[in-house]
């Protein structure tokens, strides 16, 4: 069974990093995106979120929510851009590796893409 890490935030932040030495590998590029996520497990097909991207990189992205069903390891199906109105969605399978409480009673999420 995992367990869900979470860590208090405040909107309109991205993850937190403290001090000049982080552990990022890659520069992330800030945008407002919309993004859909359903859960990778069949038991939960019926389940899709439209959520907002904050940030994301070739390796990951962060996005906000105020679905409750996110839980660190949790393995995502994620459209991205997602829309009528986007001539391209590309689709990646990724794993939860944070979930963060935000004061608007919604989550950030992060999600790392599996190759």
């Amino acid at each position: 069974m995992a367990t869900s890490s979470h860590i208090q935030g405040s909107v309109g932040q991205g993850p937190a990093v403290t001090g000049a030495n982080t552990t990022r590998k890659r520069v992330r590029l800030k945008m407002s995106l919309p993004l859909e996520v359903r859960p990778f497990d069949a038991r939960f097909a019926d389940v899709r979120d439209v959520g907002e991207v904050i940030d994301f990189t070739r390796d990951g992205l962060f996005f906000t929510s105020c679905m409750p069903h996110y839980f660190v390891g949790m393995r995502v199906l994620v459209t991205f851009p997602f829309g009528e109105k986007v001539s391209a969605h590309k689709k990646f399978l990724g794993s939860v590796v944070r979930v963060e409480d935000r004061t608007n009673g919604c989550a950030g999420v992060a999600v790392r893409f599996v190759l």
